[in-house]
This record gives structure tokens, sequence and C-alpha cells, in this order.
């Protein structure tokens, strides 16, 4: 959810959603077509790239929607491999949120796609349109449907696949991930320090054997980002910063 800020270009993409503003930096686009480059055809990567779109988007505008109910002001950026959001300014005449508070804007990401992905479901079973689901790997759970078009088809299922499996790996108990914030402030309730340095151990452990499974499966992307992960978070127990 939270990131550096990454330098304006040229070629930035600006608008407002819900009067939000939103920034997209061009590492965005050239991310989301880097994954979809084993697509058949352009009119497939151009509709992965705007499934990519929608479902980072959504993402984040949970998070920020959230932060707005609590009186904050946020900015949301796309960059790279996902987006974050930011605080901004807060209203002066409302208090920070505390733990709960902070948990409920760290879930409301996640939350908003899952949300995103039924409402998408009910409106196609609603069409008369077929919505299978199934578990599997690597990301958990599998939505996808029949449309009889099939540039249609590989969007709607290239959104359920993103909307869905972007959620369930924010959520895994890896900082800093959703779900790993979400560890953070539950093991900080009472000491802070404490549980960050606890999180950051779970998330080095998480994170390594994700990536140490995902190399046998021959699932090259996840095994780069949780070994990144891992890494992020073996530098962070180590460095005095910590405490």
């Amino acid at each position: 959810m939270n990131s550096f800020q990454p330098r304006e270009t040229p070629y930035d993409l600006y608008f407002t959603l819900a009067g939000i503003p939103v920034r997209v930096h061009p590492f965005f686009w050239v991310m989301a077509a880097f994954l979809g480059i084993s697509s058949g055809d352009l009119f497939t990567l151009v509709g992965w790239v705007l499934a990519v779109f929608v479902a980072v988007l959504v993402h984040e505008l949970g998070h920020a929607l959230t932060m707005r109910a609590f009186g904050y002001y946020p900015r949301i950026t796309l960059y790279g491999l996902g987006g974050y959001t930011e605080y901004g300014m807060r209203d002066a005449f409302v208090r920070p949120p505390r733990a709960l508070g902070r948990i409920l804007i760290l879930a409301a990401g996640p939350g908003t796609g899952f949300l995103l992905a039924a409402v998408l479901a009910a409106v196609l079973l609603a069409l008369g349109r077929p919505v299978a689901a199934f578990v599997g790997w690597p990301i958990g759970l599998y939505v996808v449907t029949n449309l009889g078009h099939p540039w249609m088809t590989d969007f709607v299922n290239s959104l359920f696949f993103v909307t869905v499996g972007w959620g369930i790996l924010n959520l895994l108990p890896v900082l800093p991930l959703d779900g790993g914030q979400i560890l953070r402030e539950v093991l900080g309730l009472r000491d802070p320090s404490w549980g960050t340095f606890r999180a950051a151990q779970v998330s080095f452990l998480v994170g390594a054997g994700i990536a140490f499974w995902a190399a046998l499966s021959s699932n090259f992307f996840l095994a780069v980002l949780f070994g990144y992960f891992a890494y992020m978070n073996y530098q962070l127990l180590r460095g005095p910063s910590l405490w």
C-alpha cells in the first residue's frame, strides 16, 4: 500500500476518480505488458493490460476510500508491479486511526477486489452466462467464464484472475504486502517494535519458503518476487532502524 514516490515523467497519466487523484507511471504499463507477453495476439495482450489496470486501481481505491473515511486526503500511484496509496494530509479535527482502523485500511484493498469479482460473477450469472470457480495453484482460487466472444472472454477471465489473485497474494503474511502489514499491526498492539521484529521474522520465513516452492515449480516470477521480499525482510532484521 505504501512505497516510495517514483520520479515524475512526461508520460505520466493523471486523472481523478471518486475525488481521489490518481497517477499512472509509464513503468506500470511496461510491467503489465511484460507479464502478459505470452498472450496469443495483440488484442489479448491489450485486454490483459486493461484487466491489470482495472484490478490494481480498484484495489488501491479500496485503500483510498477507507483512508478518506478516516479523514485523510489520499493519492493513488500505479507503478511497477502494482500500486500504492499515500495517506496524504489529514483533517485537523479527525483523530488518526488506531490499530483496528489501520487494519481496516489495509484489508480494504483486497476486500474491494474480491467484491468486484463477486459483483462481476453475479452479473454474469444474472445474464445467464456460465461462471465456474475452482481451487488451484499458484493463486489458490480461479474464477472463469465463457462469453462466446474470445477477446471478451479473455478480458473478463484476466480480470477475474488478477482481481482474485492480486487480493490473495496481498493477504499473504509477508512485508511489505497488505497481509504482512496487518500481521505487524496485530503483533504490535502492545509493543510496535516487537511487532515489527516478529512480523519481519515471519515475512522472511514465509517469503523464502514461497520463493523456494515457486522455483521448484518453475514459477520464476513468484520466485523472484518473494525472494526479493525475503531479502528485504532479512535486511530489515539486520538493520538498527528496526529498533
